[in-house]
């Protein structure tokens, strides 16, 4: 083996990702045992230095001790190099031997130990606290920097210098500063490497969570127009009124918080969870026997009644179908849309007959878009009205059948409505 090949091989020992980084598994100690490596090395150097140093001023004490933090070190290196999960256990022992370190090194040159020492945990501690916000980021920062100038300052400065051996004061001096310097760089190199690689861990499980939660929310934006499709099949639609008015109540919805109406009620989660619940505002329907839902003449009472409990029969379906889930805003939406999108603002709706803003606002935007789909589109009972007429049918409705400013809002976005009705339309 060439020197170069030996050089090599003895550099990637020491700074190179530990071996068992390999292992998946253990994968995520690596952003942390690549710091608590380097701060090994560190002070590993400096206690080889001074044990070379004391050796040759010959003060025994002195050699011994530097002799233990070479021989901690180098075990240090090695443990976390091939032992997993080492980094903890090595991070919990350099702080507690950096803290007796100190102490004893100073006391050693005749200083007096000080509540100056308790900066040192202090800059470990602030390690682990979130940069979220440009205010928390700043402090913790303040905290870690302020903690390492109070140590060197408070150590150099405000002790009783009393040295018990017979040192010049040009080689005490320096070893004190350069020990204190060296010791605070290398936890500022640890620290900041710790504080980036749980930051990126950080980022990285945030921006994990969202992607699962993206995914598992459009999977269940899936099923629920799969299913609600399923039911609008056996209406004689063709599946397009569920896309059709899930887009009208979007466009509605979006309109509203446009002009900051409702501002109370359109939150960002409501107006999710009403969008999410328009595809199944007809899921009572699936109750309802083929023989009534698909008649094409005129329904008796008897009939119609029938058809009226579609509403009660879907807010239990959603109940019973979607006990599990743990979202319990939304399914509070999805009930109301089932229950109450064929209640009308004066109060001639069913199944309750409420009126005005008792009936829940979710159903009113349902109500309204449901309405103008049913006018507009073709059906097993009807033909479809030309979409102009419709607009002023739903125009003579305001503050009768709908809410009013609702009503304003629909009317406001005609275009739109419009558009969506002839891209989506039955063929």
């Amino acid at each position: 083996m060439t020197n170069m090949d030996k050089k090599g091989k003895l550099t990637n020992f020491f700074v190179s990702t530990p071996a068992y980084n390999d292992d998946k598994d253990y994968a995520a100690y690596a952003s942390l045992t690549a710091p608590l490596n380097m701060f090994f090395l560190i002070c590993l150097v400096l206690h080889t230095g001074y044990l070379i140093v004391f050796s040759f001023l010959n003060i025994l004490i002195m050699q011994m001790f530097d002799l233990v933090g070479v021989f901690f070190y180098a075990t240090f290196v090695i443990l976390l190099k091939y032992f997993k999960g080492s980094w903890l256990p090595c991070t919990l022992l350099t702080i507690g031997e950096l803290f007796l370190h100190q102490i004893c090194s100073v006391a050693l040159f005749g200083l007096d130990a000080g509540f100056q020492y308790l900066m040192i945990p202090l800059m470990f501690l602030s390690v682990f606290i979130s940069k979220k916000g440009k205010m928390i980021k700043f402090a913790r920062n303040t905290i870690t920097v302020l903690a390492a100038v109070a140590f060197i300052f408070l150590l150099v400065f405000f002790n009783d210098y009393v040295p018990p051996y017979e040192l010049p004061i040009y080689v005490s001096r320096p070893f004190l500063i350069v020990n204190c310097v060296t010791s605070l760089l290398a936890t500022a190199i640890y620290s900041s490497r710790i504080v980036t690689s749980i930051d990126t861990k950080r980022s990285e499980l945030d921006i994990s969570v969202d992607q699962k939660s993206a995914t598992i929310e459009q999977m269940q934006n899936k099923i629920i127009i799969s299913f609600a499709n399923i039911i609008e099949a056996r209406d004689g639609n063709t599946g397009k009124h569920v896309l059709r008015t899930s887009e009208y109540v979007q466009a509605l919805t979006f309109e509203l918080v446009r002009r900051g109406e409702y501002h109370d009620t359109l939150t960002n989660r409501y107006v999710q969870n009403t969008i999410l619940s328009a595809p199944l505002h007809d899921i009572g329907k699936i109750t309802v026997p083929d023989a009534i839902l698909l008649k094409p003449g005129r329904l008796t009472d008897e009939e119609f009644n029938a058809i009226k409990n579609h509403t009660l029969n879907g807010k239990k379906l959603i109940e019973e179908s979607m006990a599990d889930i743990e979202n319990e805003d939304f399914l509070n939406v999805a009930k109301a849309v089932a229950l109450y999108h064929h209640e009308c603002w004066d109060g001639s709706g069913y199944p309750y007959g409420l009126k005005g803003e008792d009936i829940p606002l979710c159903a009113r935007i349902m109500t309204i878009a449901d309405v103008f789909d049913a006018l507009a589109a073709k059906r097993v009972y009807k033909a479809a009205m030309p979409i102009s007429e419709v607009f002023e049918l739903i125009r003579s409705y305001r503050g009768k059948k709908f809410d009013p400013v609702v009503t304003d809002a629909f009317l406001a976005i005609e275009s739109e409505i419009t558009a969506i009705a002839t891209r989506l339309a039955d063929t």
